[in-house]
C-alpha cells in the first residue's frame, strides 16, 4: 500500500503542476485529480509492456481496491456535515427547481433505457442496466460512477466493466459539460437571456490562489486532542457505524431467509436473483455509511454536543477522499473493456448530450422561474453533465457575484432530489431491484411516461405563476 500511496502523491503533484502550466486545463477547469488519473492510466498502460523495473501490476491492483472504501468515506460525511436548515423564501421557485432536476435526471435514465432497447440490445448481449450509465456518469459524476461500479458487478446485474465505463462517462461528461456550457453561454448572451447582469469571464489564466482562510474551526482544545483529528474520528465513527449496519442487515436477512427456506419446499423457494439475501446484500457499504453519518450527528445532538462537528473540516476531508478516489479510479481504467463496449458507450454518450441540451435550451425556459431561468439552467446543466461544481463555474461566468438568486434556489431544492436520484437511492436500486427483473420495454415506457407527466406538471405550474404575476 505504501508504494501505491506514494505513487498517487506523485501523480497529484504532477496534476497540479500541469494544470498550472497548461492554460487549456485551467480554461476548461479540469481538476488536478483527473489530470493525475490520466497520467497514472498512461503509466500503467506503458508498464504492462515495459514493467521489468517497477511492479506496476501490484500498484494497479492495490489502487483498484481504493474506490470502494473511499466512496464509503465520502457518503459517511454527507449527512454528518449537513446541518438541517430552515425552509424559507419562495416555495414555488424552489419546488419548480426541484421538479426540474427530477425531469433532467429521470430523463437521462429514460433516454438511456430507450437507447438500450432500440440501439444496443438488438446488437450487443448486455444487461438492461447499461442504460443507466448516462445518469451514473453525467448526473452522478466520478463518485457515483465508483459507487455504481460495485452495483454493476453484482451477480444480479453482471455488467463487466461497469466501473470503467462509468468513470469514462463521468470524465467525458465533465469535459463536455464545460466546453458545451461555455458555448451555450455565448448563445444565451447573444439572445438576451442574461439581461440583468453584465456577464464576465473569470481570469482563467491566473493561478487563482484564494484569500487565506482556515479549512475549519477548532471544536476542542488542542491540549486535549488535535482538532483536525477529532473530525477524522467523527468520520471514522460514521464509517464504523455503517459497517455495523451492513453486517446487521445482511445477517438478519440471511437468518430470516434460512428460516423461510426451512418452512418451504425447494420447489417454492425463490430464485437466487429474487431472494431476500440477494436483494438486501445488493446494497454496498456506502449506503450504510450514509446513515452512519446521520446516526453520529443525531447522537451528538441528543447529548448536546452537535457543535463538536465542524462542517468545513468534514467537507475538506471528504473532498480529499474524493480526489484520491478519482485518481485511483481513472488510473486503473480497464481500456480493454472500454474498447470492447465503445460503440454502446458512444451511443449513450451522444443521447445523453442531446437530452441535456434540450433540457437547458427548451425545458428550462418553460419550467424554471422566468427571472433567472438561464442562470439556474446553467447550474442544472453542469450538474447533469459533470458535477454541481461545474454548474457553479458556468453560473459565475454570467453571474459573477451570484446576484440572480439562482444559486440559492438550487441549494434549497437540493434535498428534494439528491438523496434519491443522480447517485441517490433510486439510482442504486433501479439496476438491482428493477431493470434486471422487469422487461426492458416496460421499464423504458414507464420511465418515459413519468418524465412526460413531470414535464406537464412543471409547465402548468410555471404558467400559473406567470399568470399570477400579471394579475398582481
Amino acid at each position: 500500500m505504501i508504494p501505491a500511496f506514494l505513487f498517487v502523491a506523485v501523480l497529484l503533484i504532477l496534476g497540479v503542476v500541469l494544470r498550472l502550466v497548461i492554460p487549456p486545463l485551467r480554461w476548461l477547469y479540469i481538476p488536478a485529480s483527473v489530470v493525475a488519473g490520466f497520467i497514472g492510466l498512461l503509466f500503467f498502460q506503458v508498464g504492462k509492456h515495459n514493467g521489468h523495473l517497477l511492479d506496476t501490476a501490484s500498484w494497479a491492483s492495490e489502487l483498484s481496491t481504493w474506490p470502494g472504501f473511499l466512496i464509503a468515506v465520502v457518503f459517511a460525511g454527507m449527512l454528518l456535515e449537513r446541518k438541517p436548515g430552515p425552509w424559507r423564501q419562495n416555495v414555488s421557485r424552489v419546488g419548480r427547481q426541484g421538479l426540474m432536476v427530477w425531469i433532467i435526471v429521470l430523463g437521462e435514465t429514460a433516454t438511456g433505457l430507450v437507447a438500450t432497447l432500440f440501439l444496443i440490445k438488438p446488437f450487443f448481449d448486455l444487461p438492461n442496466s447499461i442504460g443507466t450509465l448516462i445518469e451514473t456518469g453525467f448526473a452522478g459524476g466520478h463518485g457515483t460512477a465508483a459507487a455504481m461500479g460495485q452495483v454493476f458487478e453484482h451477480p444480479s446485474v453482471q455488467l463487466s466493466g461497469g466501473l470503467d465505463l462509468g468513470i469514462l462517462m463521468a470524465t467525458g461528461g465533465l469535459v463536455y459539460g464545460l466546453v458545451s456550457g461555455i458555448l451555450w453561454i455565448n448563445v444565451g448572451v447573444r439572445c438576451g437571456w442574461v439581461t440583468s447582469r453584465n456577464p464576465s469571464v473569470e481570469n482563467s489564466t491566473a493561478i487563482g490562489v484564494p484569500a487565506k482562510q482556515p479549512i475549519g474551526y477548532s471544536r476542542i482544545r488542542k491540549d486535549t486532542i488535535d482538532p483536525l483529528l477529532l473530525q477524522v474520528l467523527w468520520l471514522a465513527l460514521a464509517v464504523g457505524v455503517g459497517y455495523c449496519l451492513q453486517a446487521l442487515v445482511t445477517g438478519t436477512a440471511a437468518y430470516a431467509e434460512g428460516l423461510l427456506n426451512t418452512q418451504t419446499s425447494s420447489a417454492t423457494q425463490l430464485p437466487e436473483r429474487t431472494s431476500l439475501q440477494s436483494i438486501v446484500g445488493s446494497f454496498p457499504l456506502f449506503i450504510y455509511t450514509l446513515f452512519g453519518g446521520l446516526f453520529v450527528r443525531f447522537v451528538l445532538r441528543k447529548i448536546g454536543h452537535e457543535e463538536a462537528i465542524d462542517r468545513e473540516t468534514i467537507n475538506r476531508l471528504t473532498s480529499t477522499a474524493m480526489d484520491l478516489l478519482i485518481v485511483a479510479a481513472v488510473a486503473t481504467l480497464n481500456l480493454t473493456t472500454v474498447a470492447t463496449l465503445l460503440v454502446p458507450f458512444s451511443i449513450l454518450f451522444v443521447c445523453g448530450a442531446l437530452w441535456t441540451g434540450v433540457c437547458l435550451m427548451v425545458l428550462s425556459r418553460r419550467i424554471l422561474p422566468h427571472e433567472h431561468w438561464f442562470e439556474l439552467g446553467l447550474i442544472n446543466y453542469g450538474m447533469s453533465t459533470g458535477t454541481t461544481a461545474t454548474g457553479f463555474v458556468l453560473l459565475r461566468l454570467v453571474d459573477p457575484e451570484l446576484e440572480s438568486g439562482a444559486a440559492e434556489d438550487y441549494a434549497l431544492a437540493a434535498p428534494l432530489s439528491s438523496p434519491f436520484i443522480g447517485g441517490g437511492m433510486i439510482t442504486i436500486a433501479l439496476p438491482l431491484l428493477v431493470l434486471e427483473r422487469v422487461p426492458l420495454f416496460a421499464t423504458a415506457l414507464l420511465t418515459c411516461f413519468v418524465v412526460g407527466i413531470l414535464i406537464m406538471i412543471g409547465q402548468r405550474w410555471n404558467q400559473a405563476k406567470v399568470q399570477d404575476a400579471k394579475l398582481m
